[in-house]
């Protein structure tokens, strides 16, 4: 039986898995002989389910989610087909992201940098910082708000980084988008 976490539902969805039951393995044992959890719990959810194997989901950025379709498709986890779909569905979502605001990401005047390298995965991704410039903005997760060292910066954005009722795909697209429209607001452009 394959035991999925609550924050990544639909990714049996994207490999072809049907026969499969959300559970808490944080802080349970779920008598599963595969766990799919967040990435970074791996040691947590290890005490709790040694016999378990244990698949982290990287998906701060579609890119980290492609990946991690891929190392279930190397593990032979799942129908190959159906993760293929999957994985060209995503490269598609991520390509038609990035084409639709590719000139406002290249015309925006500031460096744009975070405190997380969750937040600074997603901002590389976009295509940010390729030049430098004078003026600086910040952008921290809404679980991390630790500005002691941001005096250095000319503008500072908050980004709500988990957003529980969504699904995968659709948290990655809206902290893309919540962060071109942060800084769309900052430098009125198109996005």
């Amino acid at each position: 039986m394959i035991g999925v976490s609550k924050m990544y539902f639909d990714i049996p969805n994207f490999l072809g898995i049907s026969d499969f039951k959300i559970v808490e393995p944080y802080n349970n044992y779920c008598n599963s002989d595969i766990l799919i959890i967040s990435n970074g719990y791996f040691d947590k959810v290890r005490l709790f389910n040694p016999d378990s194997e244990i698949m982290e989901v990287k998906s701060a950025t579609f890119l980290e989610l492609i990946e991690t379709l891929e190392n279930f498709k190397r593990l032979e986890i799942g129908d190959l087909k159906t993760i293929d779909e999957s994985i060209n569905y995503l490269k598609k979502k991520d390509l038609d992201l990035k084409t639709k605001n590719r000139d406002f990401i290249l015309n925006f005047g500031y460096n744009v940098t975070s405190n997380s390298k969750f937040i600074e995965k997603i901002i590389n991704d976009l295509g940010f910082n390729r030049y430098p410039f004078e003026k600086n903005i910040l952008i921290v997760p809404d679980y991390d708000l630790n500005l002691k060292n941001a005096s250095n910066f000319d503008l500072k954005i908050v980004l709500k980084t988990h957003k529980y009722g969504l699904s995968t795909v659709e948290r990655i697209e809206d902290r893309y988008l919540s962060i071109l429209n942060s800084l769309n607001n900052i430098h009125p452009n198109k996005t």
